[in-house]
């Protein structure tokens, strides 16, 4: 596995250009979930839900002024396993947004309408705020494994991933925190059908230093071969999300995520389902929150 340039930047707001066109613009709208008391001061969760319709979509969550964004998910509406979430990133600007792609599979693709629900998670600024990422090279692997660590010692918060050329036929396999939370791993897959050309997966960390109690919490679904399912994570008593992950576990490609999700101040949900052919052996969802 070949990885590009890693690339670090610190709490100095930086635009990241990233190559993402709405099918359909719309203004954002945002709901604002009031913090509890947080080890973060500010951190609060934005959630945004972008139009039905067929088209390819790309939607946001924006962070509120005079926050960054630490963290975020995604999750599609609909779709019946033939959309595939493609990209999950962090966008770094004059306002900071979590935004999530979605694109129908190849042929016979998708007839009905679905939407991208995004969220993000923001705080005023942590001790220690860097985001670096890196990226594998292009090519025609059937999978492909990336690793993006956190400089100096900090803990990763949120984390991104990105599939560049997959056109809807790679999918998110892997976007799993360590369990000392110094780095993230993003795994991509082509799906069941194959897909002839190049591609390559760009993953990306949001870091910072490790607020007390920092810990990675683990909620695992049922392995058995149903066609859809969920594992939720929770964070201990007294602790709040503050960022997600996840994974499925033996989907060999015919299984996507459809939702790595904060769905609430203290639970992240990962929903996951078969492709359109179905899946014969058995796989689960696995969940990651990160709490404090």
């Amino acid at each position: 596995m070949h990885v590009r340039s890693h690339r670090v930047r610190t709490a100095g707001r930086t635009t990241l250009s990233l190559a993402l066109v709405s099918a359909t613009a719309l203004t954002t709208q945002l709901t604002l979930v009031a913090p509890a008391a947080a080890v973060l001061p500010g951190l609060t969760r934005v959630t945004s839900t972008g139009p039905s319709n067929s088209d390819w979509k790309t939607w946001q969550a924006a962070c509120p002024a005079d926050t960054l964004l630490i963290a975020g998910g995604g999750r599609l509406n609909g779709g019946d396993g033939q959309v595939v979430m493609d990209t999950m990133v962090p966008v770094f600007g004059a306002t900071d947004v979590y935004s999530v792609t979605g694109r129908e599979d190849d042929a016979p693709g998708f007839a009905g309408n679905w939407s991208i629900t995004a969220t993000a998670l923001c705080a005023r600024t942590p001790v220690g705020w860097e985001h670096a990422e890196a990226a594998t090279v292009f090519n025609s692997s059937s999978s492909n494994t990336l690793t993006v660590s956190c400089p100096g010692g900090k803990r990763v918060l949120g984390a991104g991933v990105e599939v560049n050329g997959g056109v809807g036929q790679v999918v998110v396999d892997d976007l799993r925190p360590s369990a000392d939370l110094s780095n993230v791993t993003f795994t991509a897959i082509e799906d069941g059908t194959g897909h002839s050309g190049q591609w390559q997966i760009r993953g990306e960390v949001v870091c910072v230093t490790p607020p007390a109690g920092l810990n990675r919490v683990t909620g695992l679904g049922v392995l058995d071969s149903t066609s859809v399912k969920s594992a939720v994570a929770t964070c201990p008593a007294g602790q709040r999300v503050h960022g997600v992950g996840g994974e499925i576990d033996s989907g060999a490609g015919q299984v996507r995520m459809t939702a790595v999700d904060p769905i609430s101040d203290t639970q992240v949900r990962v929903t996951a389902a078969e492709d359109q052919d179905g899946f014969t052996g058995n796989w689960a969802p696995r969940a990651y929150a990160i709490c404090a």
